[in-house]
């Protein structure tokens, strides 16, 4: 889960467990884990240490696989302390391992960090050799994650010794294999967590509907806690649901994925400046990320174009509110009640120009009318593909002058009153904790080093 401070406890608990069961693989598998999650919170010198205890176990155990891999976890954290000989010679004997073995995933994996060495060491003929074989054997095996990276690795090379014809060509390469990657993880994700959620919700009425007939054989007051405990239970789980469905649906757009998190920790801001009640703040922080997850159902042609919207691909996008309030319909939580409501509500305007309802004034849903200045903000203030993100002064003043016609007065001026506090920037880091990590980081921590799992 992109956590590895958290993991580590787990893992040094798992070690003292194996250790005691005298189980000499397991031990080498988590040990090369604890290398890995060391290397990824910049505890080198211990990340070191344990990768070449874990070489050492898997020697002694005889397994070759676990010998490249640990390889490969201990290349690569000597590359980025720069002692690029010494991890060009670790990435070269896992390479030879793996075709040994015939391991094609361990050989992908040590011929793209090879490749990347020898670059940096100015072996610029080797890395063309060692990155153009990775990409044959990852075309070859359909590895699409493994095409997009060498041929960004290859971009940098061709660049690096003047070729720049060459590296615009895999860079163009590295983009439209990214955008296939990309699209193909959002579109399964969203298929996923859309199964999941419809599950959790299916579940969750059952088990109401089970409960409530238990309540005919009991006790009243019994059976009215056991339904209580057992919808907050069920919930909790949905909570987890919607924020990944809301998640999935902005990677469609939004490529740090950060913009639903800060909508709904705004909007619980404004909600709090306003003086509702803390019960409603709560929610409204997770219902709020869920505004747009209607443009799951807007194609990628439409919602991801740079310039201004034909009348036709508008009329398109105004859709999206509807498709959203359909997805989170019929729910039984205050919850998903009021992220549909949001959903709905979210690009109404205080004069009735809005849609998709044209609702006006106080009809609109107080819950819609702060999502709408908190999402508004955002987008002004950030960076997109087809526009610079406005200073922070210039986004005050649109606010501004959209209290009365587009935007609720009330909430404008709640919202100023948040987003001029000095302690502004910390309160959009409560406690230390950062926003969820972002699809490219994901991918990032995922290619090296390989987490190891025992054979079963």
């Amino acid at each position: 889960m992109s956590k590895p401070q958290s993991a580590l406890p787990y893992l040094e608990e798992a070690l003292q467990i194996v250790r005691t069961q005298q189980d000499r693989l397991r031990e080498a598998i988590v040990t090369c884990n604890i290398g890995t999650a060391r290397a990824q919170t910049q505890q080198e010198r211990e990340a070191e240490i344990a990768f070449r205890e874990a070489l050492t176990l898997f020697k002694e155990v005889q397994s070759r696989q676990g010998e490249a891999n640990a390889l490969n976890g201990l290349g690569g954290l000597l590359a980025r302390r720069g002692d690029g000989r010494a991890a060009a010679e670790a990435h070269a004997e896992a390479v030879r391992i793996a075709q040994e073995i015939e391991d094609l995933e361990v050989e992908l994996d040590a011929l793209l960090h090879l490749g990347q060495v020898q670059a940096d060491l100015g072996e610029l003929p080797a890395a063309l050799t060692t990155l153009q074989r990775a990409l044959t054997l990852a075309g070859e095996a359909e590895h699409k994650k493994t095409v997009s990276d060498t041929h960004r690795a290859l971009s940098q090379v061709y660049r690096q010794a003047g070729d720049f014809e060459r590296a615009l060509h895999h860079h163009e390469l590295y983009h439209d294999a990214e955008r296939a990657l990309f699209n193909e993880e959002s579109d399964k994700k969203t298929r996923e967590l859309s199964a999941r959620f419809d599950v959790e919700r299916a579940r969750h009425e059952a088990e109401v509907e089970r409960v409530q007939r238990e309540a005919a054989e009991t006790a009243r007051g019994q059976a009215e806690a056991l339904v209580s405990e057992r919808t907050r239970e069920l919930e909790q789980a949905q909570v987890e649901i919607v924020t990944r469905l809301a998640v999935a649906a902005e990677y469609r757009d939004d490529l740090t994925g950060e913009h639903t998190w800060r909508v709904g920790h705004v909007s619980a801001l404004i909600a709090r400046e306003l003086g509702l009640p803390e019960e409603d703040v709560s929610l409204l922080r997770i219902a709020a990320r869920l505004h747009d997850v209607g443009k799951i159902g807007i194609p990628d042609a439409i919602l991801l174009k740079p310039g201004r919207f034909t009348p036709e691909e508008f009329e398109r996008m105004k859709a999206h509110p509807f498709i959203g309030a359909h997805i989170l319909s019929g729910g039984q939580s205050r919850l998903l009640r009021m992220a549909e409501e949001i959903a709905l509500s979210h690009h109404e305007r205080w004069d009735g120009t809005g849609y998709p309802l044209g609702k006006r004034g106080r009809s609109i849903p107080i819950t819609g009318r702060i999502v709408a200045v908190a999402d508004v903000f955002d987008a002004l203030t950030s960076e997109r593909p087809y526009k610079k993100a406005w200073a922070h002064q210039e986004a005050l003043e649109e606010l501004r002058r959209g209290a009365g016609s587009q935007f609720d007065p009330e909430v404008v001026e709640a919202g100023l009153r948040v987003f001029t506090r000095r302690d502004f920037a910390a309160l959009m880091r409560p406690e230390g904790t950062p926003p969820p990590p972002t699809l490219r980081a994901v991918l990032a921590t995922e290619a090296w080093p390989p987490v190891i799992s025992p054979a079963p």
